[in-house]
C-alpha cells in the first residue's frame, strides 16, 4: 500500500506541474498567433490544395466552403474521393457550380492501386496531376479555417529554405451530443496542451492531419506520399520523414478548427482506442503519457490514505489545477470560449482516457473509416479479415 501511496502522489503532483508547464507553453504559443504573419515572397508560390474525402459530415460543406473563402492570389483546389457512391463527391460539384469558375476546383474519383493507406491512395492522384504547384497543403475534410490560413502557413514555410513542413494545430467543436463534447475536450484540454509543450521544448519532429503545408521540392526528396502508402499514422510520418532529411518541421500560429461530430460513446471511445494504439506503434514514449492523468492518480491516492483530509485535499488540489488548465485553453488559448460550460466534464472525460490507455496496451486492432486494420512494427497497417 506504500508503494501505491508515493506513487499515486508523486503522479499527482506531475500532474499539477504539468498542467503550470502546459499553460506557460500555451500561453507563448497564443502571443505567437496573435502576431502578425510573415510577409509572402513577392512572387506568391502556387498552393494545390488537397483534400481527400470520405463519407458525407454534417458541416462537410461549411468545411470546404472555407477553404475556397481564403485570402490567397494563387490557388488551385483538389478533391478526391474513392467512387460515386460515396456522397461526399456531391460537396465540391455543388462547390464548383456556386463557385462559377471563379475557382480552379477538380474532382478526382478512384484510388492509386496498391495502397492500404486509403487517404494516401487519394493525395497520390491529386499531387500527381497538381504538376503546377509550388506547395501542397492537405488537411482532413472535418477541418474547416480563417480567411487569412493560407497566407500565415505559406509565409512561415517560405520565411526560411531550411523549413520543409509547416503544420497546425487545432480546435474542437462539438455536434451537441455527449460523445462529440468529449472529443471537443480531448482535443482542447489534451491534446493541443501537449503540442504547445512539446514545440516549446523540443524540436518538431512530427505532422498534424489538421492541416500540413510542404513544399514540393521536400515532398519530392522524401520520394512523395508513396512513401506513406501502408503508414497508418501518415501525418506523423511525413513530419518524421522530413525532419529525418534534415527539413525544419514548424508549428504554425494559425490554429484551426475540426468539427466534432461523434454520435455515440462507442465512436469516441473507438476513435480514441485508435490514436492510442497509433501512438504506443509510433512513438512508445508515448506511454508515459499515463503519469499525466492527474485525476486518476489522486482518486487512486484518496483509496490509499482511507479517505483522509490528506486524500481529499489532493484530490482537490488536482482538480482546480486541471480545471483552471482547461478553462484557460479553450477561453484565451484556443477561442473556443463556449466550451466553459462543458469544463465540468473533463474530470470524467480524464478518467475515460485513462481507461483507454489501459485497452490501448491489450492489442494492435483499429478501426479506420469502416475497416479494420492491425497495426505492424513500423507502424505499417494490415487488414484484418474478419
Amino acid at each position: 500500500m506504500s508503494v501505491i501511496l508515493w506513487l499515486s502522489a508523486a503522479c499527482a503532483g506531475i500532474s499539477i506541474l504539468y498542467y503550470v508547464a502546459a499553460s506557460v507553453a500555451a500561453l507563448a504559443f497564443a502571443r505567437r498567433a496573435a502576431a502578425p504573419p510573415p510577409p509572402l515572397p513577392k512572387i506568391a508560390p502556387r498552393v494545390a490544395i488537397l483534400k481527400p474525402l470520405h463519407g458525407m459530415r454534417k458541416c462537410l460543406f461549411e468545411n470546404l466552403r472555407s477553404y475556397l473563402e481564403l485570402d490567397y492570389p494563387r490557388t488551385e483546389y483538389w478533391f478526391a474521393v474513392s467512387s460515386y457512391d460515396d456522397r461526399a463527391a456531391d460537396v465540391p460539384v455543388a462547390l464548383k457550380a456556386a463557385q462559377q469558375g471563379f475557382a480552379q476546383i477538380t474532382l478526382l474519383v478512384g484510388l492509386e492501386p496498391g495502397c492500404e493507406n486509403r487517404k494516401v491512395a487519394k493525395l497520390i492522384r491529386m499531387a500527381d496531376r497538381a504538376d503546377k504547384a509550388e506547395i501542397f497543403v492537405l488537411s482532413d475534410s472535418d477541418v474547416a479555417v480563417e480567411r487569412d490560413h493560407l497566407r500565415r502557413i505559406v509565409g512561415e514555410l517560405c520565411a526560411s529554405e531550411k523549413t520543409g513542413i509547416v503544420t497546425s494545430i487545432y480546435r474542437g467543436r462539438a455536434n451537441g451530443t455527449t460523445a462529440s463534447l468529449l472529443e471537443a475536450l480531448f482535443v482542447n484540454t489534451d491534446f493541443a496542451p501537449q503540442v504547445m509543450l512539446s514545440a516549446a521544448i523540443e524540436p518538431v519532429r512530427y505532422a498534424l492531419g489538421a492541416t500540413i503545408a510542404i513544399k514540393r521540392a521536400a515532398l519530392e526528396k522524401l520520394g512523395g506520399f508513396r512513401r506513406l502508402k501502408d503508414l497508418l499514422a501518415d501525418d506523423y510520418f511525413l513530419g518524421k520523414l522530413a525532419a529525418d532529411a534534415g527539413y525544419q518541421v514548424r508549428l504554425s500560429g494559425s490554429v484551426v478548427t475540426t468539427s466534432c461530430e461523434e454520435q455515440r460513446f462507442g465512436d469516441f471511445w473507438r476513435h480514441q482506442l485508435r490514436w492510442a494504439r497509433t501512438y504506443r506503434t509510433t512513438r512508445p514514449v508515448s506511454i508515459a503519457t499515463i503519469i499525466l492523468h492527474g485525476p486518476s492518480w489522486a482518486i487512486l491516492f484518496l483509496l490509499a490514505t482511507g479517505f483522509a483530509l490528506s486524500g481529499w485535499l489532493a484530490l482537490i488540489t488536482v482538480l482546480v489545477a486541471r480545471l483552471a488548465m482547461a478553462y484557460f485553453m479553450v477561453c484565451h488559448v484556443l477561442g473556443v470560449s463556449e466550451c466553459r460550460r462543458d469544463l465540468w466534464l473533463v474530470p470524467f472525460k480524464d478518467l475515460v482516457m485513462t481507461g483507454i490507455w489501459f485497452a490501448s496496451l491489450t492489442g494492435r486492432e483499429v478501426e479506420w473509416g469502416g475497416r479494420r486494420f492491425r497495426i505492424l512494427p513500423g507502424g505499417v497497417m494490415q487488414p484484418t479479415h474478419e
